[in-house]
Formats: structure tokens, sequence, C-alpha cells
């Protein structure tokens, strides 16, 4: 059923829709039944399902059904599994629908999709319209002296920000959901800050110390909190976010300028704009994380805004 203050969403044409799901979520098994019903109902066929596992999450689920010809799959799980599915399906011409399952769903709150109605966002995702929106592309050294390469939607850092995703705690994420967060950043608040050089573009580097750097493609986190200062997912650039808090004092002073969106008298965290970033750490790496996910420690990165490489449905 349509929400009080959006249009119904009208089937169009049939098309072959494959589900990536990640099987662990809450309520996976009843959003897969929305799903299986709404197709019924539009009049097309059954869905391919792909379960996700540990050792794959995602990236040869969505490989299986391309191959099957899906045009449209959708992403049911958190926000690990809506980044494979959306970085497999960049540079295509299929389109990714979302359902998000998890604790932060940060791509669905951007793209203001209703995250807290699992059945709305299957009609969203079936039967909305696809824009095109940016990704944003990264290659870590890491501490071992391996390279990676990922690609990430929302938002990708290193330094607290990692530091709070290694150390939450997952039975206290599963009964307080995003809260569990606040409760690891209270634990790491007080750490030293480490040099680090920043260039942007073709500028001049820029040296601080830091306590996390971030590269945002959008803004809005949870509790309708917005870290980025003017990001948007289809503006062709990306957002450097640098944090130089070294006192609890200048913690409050950072929460505050982010909750009321104004700059404060203390220079907590600064805003840097542009297409292409490289963060080197110097000689202290940091652990590192892309859209929730992990990557290790890194030495330096490099972040690129890949424009319009992404279908995603929307409203």
């Amino acid at each position: 059923m349509a929400a009080p203050d959006r249009p119904p969403l009208t089937p169009g044409p049939p098309r072959r829709v494959g589900v990536v799901v990640n099987p662990a979520k809450h309520g996976a098994r009843e959003a897969l039944d929305v799903v299986r019903s709404s197709l019924r109902r539009a009049g097309w066929e059954k869905p391919r399902v792909y379960e996700t596992t540990v050792e794959d999450p995602g990236a040869g689920q969505v490989s299986a059904a391309l191959a099957d010809g899906c045009e449209l799959v959708l992403a049911m799980g958190g926000d690990g599994t809506v980044r494979q599915v959306a970085a497999e399906l960049a540079g295509t011409e299929k389109t990714l629908g979302i359902v998000p399952l998890g604790t932060g769903n940060l791509l669905a709150r951007n793209l203001e999709l209703p995250f807290i109605d699992p059945a709305g966002c299957v009609q969203i995702a079936l039967h909305g319209h696809p824009h095109r929106i940016d990704l944003i592309g990264i290659r870590a050294e890491l501490a071992e002296g391996e390279a990676v390469r990922q690609r990430f939607t929302v938002m990708g850092g290193a330094g607290f920000d990692a530091q709070i995703m290694t150390d939450t705690r997952d039975r206290l994420k599963a009964r307080i959901g995003w809260i569990a967060y606040v409760e690891a950043g209270m634990r790491n608040l007080v750490a030293r800050r480490h040099s680090v050089s920043i260039t942007v573009d073709d500028a001049a580097p820029v040296h601080r110390k830091t306590r996390s750097v971030i590269v945002a493609n959008t803004g809005d986190l949870t509790a309708g909190i917005r870290l980025a200062e003017a990001s948007r997912l289809d503006d062709a650039r990306l957002e450097t976010i640098v944090l130089t808090p070294r006192s609890l004092l200048d913690w409050a002073a950072l929460t505050w300028q982010v909750i009321s969106r104004r700059r404060g008298l203390l220079p907590v965290i600064e805003h840097l704009h542009g297409r292409r970033v490289h963060v080197d750490f110097l000689h202290h790496p940091q652990p590192m994380e892309v859209d929730g996910d992990y990557v290790g420690e890194v030495r330096a990165f490099t972040a690129e805004v890949q424009p319009g490489v992404l279908r995603v449905q929307t409203v």
C-alpha cells in the first residue's frame, strides 16, 4: 500500500527480478514473501533468489543474477549487502532496488526511502523510478603493503569512525540498534591525533593532526544527523571531512556543530570538496571502513567520484 503522502506505485512492463538476500538478517524471510506476492499480483515471473554467505557477501550472487538475465536486482540486507550489490551493478544498465534490513540503512536514508517499512521499500524497489547516482571508488594501501580497491555508496573513512565499527559489540547492536555505535564511540573518544597529508584534486597538500578523515558521497546518518556539509548522491563530487578534536571539550563542540549545522569558534571539523582526494597517514596507519565494512589498517588511500554509474529505484 502507498504511504499517505506518496502516490501509489503501479507496475510497469514485466522484468526479470533477482534478489540478493542476507538470510541472517531479521525479517529476510518476510521481506522475500512480500516480493513474491507483489510480483504475483503484478503478473511478473517469480524472483530468482541468491543468498549471501560469509565467504561471498554479494559479488558472486550479483554475477549469477546477471548471468540469469535479471534486469532488476534487489539488495535485501544491511549496508554491507547494499554496498556489495551496488558495486557490482555499477557501470551496467541493470537497476538496483533496496530492501533495507540493517541497523544503519544509510543509502536508504539518503534516498529518502521508508527504511522502517520493508514492505513499502519492496514496492519502490520493484515499481519505483530509476535514478542515476554516483559511487566513490577507493584504492587503499594496506599497512602490510597490499593494495585493495573498493566502491562505496555513502561514506568511507579512516581513524575514529572505523574504530567505532570494529569496536561495536554485535550483541548490543542486535539489542539496541544504532545506539550501540554511540557506546563504542564513547569508549574511543580519548586517543592521540596523528599527522596526515590531504591532497584534493590538483591543490597543494594540506597537513593536519586528525582523529579521522572521512570521504562522503552524501551526508545523512542515523538519528537525523548530517555529517557532510553539502554533498549529494548525484552531484559528481565528493566531500572530505577532517575531524581534529583534541579533548572532550573539542568533541562536545564538534557534536554541537554537526547537530546544529553551524560552524563554531573551535576549528574541530573541516570540509574539503572536489572530485578526487589522496590521504597519506605518513607513519601512522589507521583502521579504515567503507559503508561500515572494515577494510584494514591503511597507510594511505585515494578516493575518486564515479559520476552516475549506478541506476537505483526511487519514488
